[in-house]
């Protein structure tokens, strides 16, 4: 199975609510409707809060859940084209935060942001991107796990 967009099922919403995601930017608890999830791997990813565009300061933050840990992500895309003709993205990964745990995965945890970033889309829309680029991916930092 492959990452799909879809809205969280109620039959999930209690464990997404588990990770008590918040908005790094307003601080308010994140109440996502949508993630992008791959049920056969058990990994997620749902967008945060943020602006993210190329020309921005703030970025646009997302979080994939993987192994039950949280590998934080702060990005900026671009995009040029329209949903009639397609649009061609590109990303830039500018922080990635692995749980000190997943160090061993550290390459395959690359390969799966830029499998679900893809998936992702725009705005959790991927039927009308004919191309998605990465510009620039970060080393990620490994972070001390605090148990939740």
């Amino acid at each position: 199975m492959a990452f799909v967009n879809e809205k969280i099922p109620e039959a999930d919403k209690e464990r997404f609510n588990s990770f008590s995601f918040k908005n790094p930017v307003t601080h308010e608890p994140n109440k996502a409707n949508k993630w992008t999830i791959d049920r056969e791997r058990d990994i997620f990813l749902v967008a945060l809060g943020g602006k993210g565009a190329y020309v921005t300061e703030i970025p646009m933050f997302y979080a994939l859940v993987w192994k039950n840990k949280v590998i934080n992500l702060e990005t900026y895309s671009d995009g040029k084209g329209n949903y009639k003709s397609g649009v061609e993205m590109w990303w830039k990964i500018t922080r990635i935060e692995i749980p000190e745990s997943l160090k061993p995965y550290k390459d395959q945890v690359i390969e799966l942001i830029k499998e679900g970033i893809d998936a992702h889309g725009s705005g959790y829309r991927r039927d009308h991107i004919v191309k998605v680029n990465f510009d620039r991916i970060v080393p990620p930092s490994f972070i001390r796990e605090v148990e939740r």
